[in-house]
């Protein structure tokens, strides 16, 4: 695809301009009806559809690109659209307000090009964060995975100058993150590239890093290995002493 026919596209133009679609999807089933993928992990209709509607969308508007979605991940080429059509299932399964859509556009294996995160539930909509500079605190505000916290893997991991959050969806927090809600994201499990393309480039866009297993994340692959930190990176030093 022609880079700059790429770049003429706006993928968060073409979301917003879906926005009354999703929010209809999301009315249509407000309570999940559950299936399970071979793998053990839950899938509710709502994720098919979301899934299916964007891909449809995407094909129309970014013709040419990879369609990588969690409901559908063969293929792996670029350009390539990293999609989680309902990023935090469980907590849309549990009725809690976390979880969101999320989507990150790239034209080559650089992780850079554009994200468009929504959460339809809250009307929170994250496309567009301004860069900002370090904020310097004498405490600082991390939010990481309910299920993560819940299995203990935070335990003795905050201190007075780092306080932790339980929020569900990744796509969400780093969303939040972008828009100043909080201070840094941290997770301690594998994430695929649906899970967290759109929100990292969001974070990027405001000014913030990305890191896995210490080291910035520059290149876009399937899978990123824990710890998983997304932080301004004059923190960074200080949070990966506490998540080596």
């Amino acid at each position: 695809m022609d880079k700059q026919h790429f770049l003429s596209n706006s993928l968060a133009k073409i979301m917003v301009a879906e926005l009354s679609a999703i929010n209809d999807l999301v009315r249509r089933y407000p309570k999940a009806d559950i299936q399970f993928k071979q793998d053990g992990s839950p899938v509710t209709e709502l994720d098919l559809f979301l899934s299916s509607h964007v891909e449809l969308l995407m094909e129309r508007h970014f013709k040419g690109v990879t369609f990588y979605s969690e409901e559908k991940f063969s293929d792996w080429n670029f350009p390539l659209l990293a999609l989680d059509p309902l990023d935090g299932t469980r907590e849309y399964i549990e009725g809690r307000p976390e979880w969101a859509l999320s989507i990150g556009l790239f034209n080559t294996d650089k992780f850079e090009g554009e994200g468009w995160v929504y959460n339809p539930l809250t009307q929170e909509l994250f496309d567009a964060p301004s860069k900002f500079e370090f904020p310097k605190k004498s405490t600082y505000r991390g939010e990481v995975s309910r299920s993560e916290w819940k299995q203990g893997l935070f335990t003795n991991k905050f201190t007075e100058r780092f306080e932790l959050q339980a929020v569900g969806s990744i796509a969400y927090k780093l969303g939040r993150l972008a828009y100043g809600k909080c201070d840094y994201v941290v997770s301690l499990r594998p994430k695929n590239i649906w899970d967290i393309a759109g929100g990292t480039i969001l974070c990027q866009q405001a000014g913030l890093k990305f890191y896995s297993q210490g080291k910035e994340v520059k290149d876009v692959r399937k899978l990123y290995e824990p710890p998983l930190i997304w932080c301004h990176e004059k923190l960074f030093s200080e949070l990966s002493k506490i998540y080596p």
